[in-house]
């Protein structure tokens, strides 16, 4: 028994289908007018909370701090009673200096506005409060382990526990790549991590912007491939992990143009907003509507799907010798029924006699239960082997989340949920 390994492959029948079966359509993007766009570039759009207020940032504009070859500022527009933006300002007391400046995320009240780091010589983010109609002077927040770059961003969540950090850090696939810092239960920003190769290329990605439930990661890149020179795509966080994602989703046309397109967010779950230069060698901020959800076509997305699971079991049955064994368990039930014990008992008898080198455990779920219980039932097996003699330093997890309908499932096995053993010898 000193020569074994034990590998879970996760197939997570219907939990994740919707993330690829539906996304939003939004209208034609609209360029907005002289009061928020200007012959100077225009980038980085975030709208309040509320709705009420747009920051942004302004590039070579004269007006700026310092002149029209100096920093960026940021600038900010309000909405009158009719709904029409006002005049934008960068009249905002201490936020601009000769330096880039610029607005990476909102407090949900809007009385806090997190900056980049322009103030001090560190790298990083700082922050301002609004007191008596006036923001006051920035203060640093200490993040540990911000590259020294030339190319960084940042996207600060509204209850400011979550920083997502664009930049070319030492665990980088190649430019500019998308991390996350945490707080941790003392309140201290945690070191960036990697949001992981399924975000990450080896092309640039930048401009992150988490949707308001913290599920959704829009972001724009080069390396996924689409339309033009960047291109804004969204991925779901899956497990409640920050480097486990679905394949990122081309937004398509019409947001996305042959030109730059980035800096996407979301107001008021009605709004979007993104910066592109789609109609100038400069960019601008354009507006867009959410219209509604698309469907995928269904019997198309389950064909490929069952396609996956079938070269997967493929690659697993390919060599050597396999025995296989099926633990079924009842629908939303997590415990393992006399019967079924009965089969891991003569798995284990059978482990005693045989000489093997893996054990691959594929769970199948039902679409209506949650990853959770998903993940209870393999645990539940895994353990069982632990206490029948497998050495835990043995144990090799390899989590590869396919997802499939539970239709898709009864095509390759007659047991709608349960999870699938399969031990080989190689």
């Amino acid at each position: 028994m000193s020569n074994r390994s034990l590998i879970l492959a996760f197939i997570c029948f219907g939990i994740i289908s919707n993330i690829h079966a539906q996304g939003l359509v939004f209208d034609e993007p609209v360029k907005l007018g002289s009061a928020i766009n200007s012959s100077a570039e225009e980038i980085m759009p975030l709208i309040s909370p509320d709705g009420m207020h747009l920051y942004f940032t302004r590039a070579f504009h004269k007006e700026n701090i310092g002149g029209e070859f100096a920093g960026m500022d940021i600038w900010v527009a309000e909405r009158d009673e009719k709904g029409q933006w006002k005049e934008a300002t960068n009249r905002l007391n201490s936020l601009n200096n000769r330096d880039n400046n610029a607005v990476i995320g909102l407090r949900a009240d809007s009385k806090v506005v997190y900056m980049l780091n322009s103030y001090s010589n560190k790298r990083g983010v700082a922050f301002s409060k609004k007191l008596n109609g006036k923001w006051g002077a920035p203060e640093i927040i200490e993040v540990p382990g911000i590259a020294k770059m030339d190319f960084i961003g940042f996207y600060m969540n509204p209850t400011y526990d979550v920083l997502l950090i664009s930049m070319k850090g030492d665990k980088s696939y190649g430019n500019e790549d998308l991390y996350v810092s945490l707080k941790n239960s003392r309140g201290q920003w945690q070191p960036p991590v990697n949001l992981g190769a399924t975000i990450n290329t080896s092309g640039f990605e930048i401009s992150p912007y988490l949707s308001a439930d913290g599920k959704k990661l829009y972001f724009a890149s080069d390396g996924h491939g689409g339309y033009g020179d960047a291109d804004i795509f969204v991925a779901e966080r899956l497990y409640d992990s920050w480097t486990v994602w679905s394949k990122p989703r081309n937004l398509g046309t019409p947001i996305n143009s042959s030109k730059f397109d980035a800096y996407f967010s979301i107001a008021n779950d009605s709004t979007a907003v993104l910066a592109s230069n789609r109609s100038d060698d400069l960019s601008d901020i354009y507006v867009s509507r959410i219209a509604g959800q698309q469907k995928d076509n269904q019997k198309e997305l389950t064909k490929s799907l069952i396609q996956e699971a079938r070269s997967l079991l493929a690659e697993i049955r390919g060599e050597g010798n396999k025995k296989e064994y099926f633990i079924e368990f009842e629908y939303e039930s997590e415990e393992i029924n006399e019967e079924e014990k009965t089969k891991l008992s003569n798995l284990v008898k059978d482990l005693n006699y045989q000489q093997y080198a893996k054990i691959n455990l594929l769970s199948f779920a039902n679409e209506k239960e949650s990853a959770a219980l998903h993940e209870k039932r393999l645990h539940k097996i895994v353990n069982y082997l632990k206490l029948s003699g497998i050495n835990e330093s043995k144990i090799h997890v390899n989590e590869s989340n396919k997802n499939m309908t539970q239709g898709a499932a009864t095509a390759l096995f007659d047991a709608k949920y349960g999870v699938l053993i399969i031990v080989s010898n190689n």
